[in-house]
C-alpha cells in the first residue's frame, strides 16, 4: 500500500511547486504550476514508486472556510467510503505563503478543522525577513507544536528532507498494522529519496553557511559602535535571527525554548560581548566569532534532527569559535553586500 498526502491551501501559495520539488523529475510537468494562479480543478493525483501525492484545488478568494474545508473534507471522506485501504488519506499538507508573513484567520480555522492529520508547510520561506519570522512564528506555535510545523523553499529546496520526514512517521503509524508491510515502506521510501536527500542536505548546509556568515560579518560591524554596551541587544538580535534561518533552512520552526538552548551554548556569550564593549580592539573578533560558533552549534543541532546534547553543542561552539580566528572580519563582506 502506498500512502496518500493530500496537499491542499490557498491558491497560489506553491502547492503544486511543492509536490514538482520532492518528486523525481517529469512527474510533475512544468505547465501544472501557475505561478500564483489556479491551475489545479478538483484533485490531481501524482503517482510516484513511493506515494501518490494529492493536489487540491486551492482555496480562492471570496470562498468560506465553510465551503473549501467542505470540498477538502468530501474528498477524505469519498476515499474513506470506498473501503479500500490503498484509497484512505494518510495525512494533509496545509500550505501557508510565507511570503505573506502573517497567519489569515481562514487559514488558522482550516488547520483546526484538519486536526491530527495535518502538518503545517509554511512554503517560500526563504522571504522572510527578520522580524517576519518572529512574528510569523509566534502565531504558528500558537495553533501547533513545532514538531508539526515545516519551514520549507522550494526554490532553495530547503526543509524538504525535514517535511519528508515528518511525512513518513505520520504515514508509518497509519500503515504499521502491518509489520512486513511497514519495513517494505521504509525501505521503498529510502531508496526512492536516498539521491535527492543527498542534494538536499549539501544544498542546506551550503545555505546555512552564508547566513552563518552573513551574521557573523554582521556582528564584526555591529561590534565597531564605540559606545560600551550599545552593542549587546543589536549582537543578540543578530543572533537570534541568524538561528530562526538556519532553522528554516533544514525546516524547523525555532521557538523561545530552542533559541534560549543554542544561544545558551556558548556559556560566557553574554558575559563575553559585555567584556568586548571595553576592549575595543577585541570587540571585531570576539563579537563575530561568538557569533559564528553559535552558528555553527545550530548548524550542527538542525542538521541531526535535534539530537544534539548541550556538551556537543558546546564542542561545536568551540570548534566554529577557533575557526572564525582565520576570518579577518573586519573586511568582511556580509551576504547582503
Amino acid at each position: 500500500m502506498k500512502p496518500n498526502i493530500l496537499i491542499c491551501g490557498k491558491t497560489g501559495v506553491g502547492k503544486t511547486s511543492l509536490i514538482q520539488a520532492i518528486t523525481h523529475a517529469g512527474t510533475v510537468p512544468d505547465e501544472a504550476i501557475g505561478d500564483a494562479e489556479a491551475t489545479t480543478r478538483g484533485f490531481d493525483v501524482y503517482d510516484t514508486e513511493i506515494a501518490n501525492f494529492i493536489d487540491s484545488e486551492g482555496m480562492e478568494p471570496g470562498q468560506t472556510v465553510e465551503e473549501y474545508s467542505s470540498f477538502i473534507i468530501g474528498e477524505v471522506v469519498k476515499r474513506l467510503d470506498s473501503d479500500s485501504a490503498a484509497e484512505l488519506v494518510h495525512n494533509i499538507w496545509y500550505c501557508i505563503d510565507g511570503s505573506g508573513a502573517r497567519v489569515q484567520p481562514a487559514d488558522a480555522r482550516l488547520i483546526q478543522r484538519f486536526s491530527d492529520k495535518v502538518l503545517l508547510v509554511v512554503t517560500k520561506s526563504e522571504t522572510l525577513r527578520k522580524e517576519q519570522t518572529e512574528a510569523m512564528m509566534s502565531q504558528l506555535l500558537d495553533l501547533l507544536p513545532a514538531e508539526r510545523i515545516v519551514m520549507v523553499s522550494s526554490h532553495n529546496q530547503t526543509g524538504l528532507a525535514q517535511l519528508l520526514d515528518r511525512a513518513l512517521k505520520m504515514t508509518a503509524q497509519a500503515v504499521a498494522d502491518a509489520d512486513d508491510e511497514l519495513r517494505d515502506f521504509h525501505r521503498r521510501w529510502e531508496n526512492y529519496y536516498r539521491n535527492m536527500f543527498k542534494r538536499w542536505e549539501e544544498q542546506a548546509g551550503k545555505e546555512a553557511d552564508e547566513y552563518i556568515n552573513w551574521a557573523a560579518g554582521r556582528a564584526a560591524a555591529i561590534a565597531l559602535i564605540p559606545l560600551p554596551l550599545a552593542d549587546v541587544a543589536p549582537l543578540m538580535a543578530n543572533e537570534a535571527y541568524m538561528i530562526y534561518r538556519i532553522g528554516a533552512v533544514y525546516g524547523y520552526a525555532v521557538d523561545k525554548s530552542i533559541l534560549t538552548m543554542l544561544e545558551g551554548v556558548a556559556g560566557g556569550s553574554i558575559a563575553g560581548k559585555l567584556a568586548a564593549s571595553f576592549l575595543p580592539f577585541l570587540k571585531v573578533p570576539i563579537a563575530a566569532g561568538i557569533t559564528y560558533g553559535v552558528g555553527k552549534a545550530a548548524k550542527a543541532y538542525f542538521e541531526s534532527g535535534m539530537s544534539l546534547d548541550v556538551d556537543e553543542l558546546k564542542e561545536k561552539f568551540v570548534a566554529g569559535e577557533k575557526e572564525s580566528r582565520n576570518t579577518n572580519w573586519k573586511n568582511h563582506k556580509t551576504k547582503e553586500e
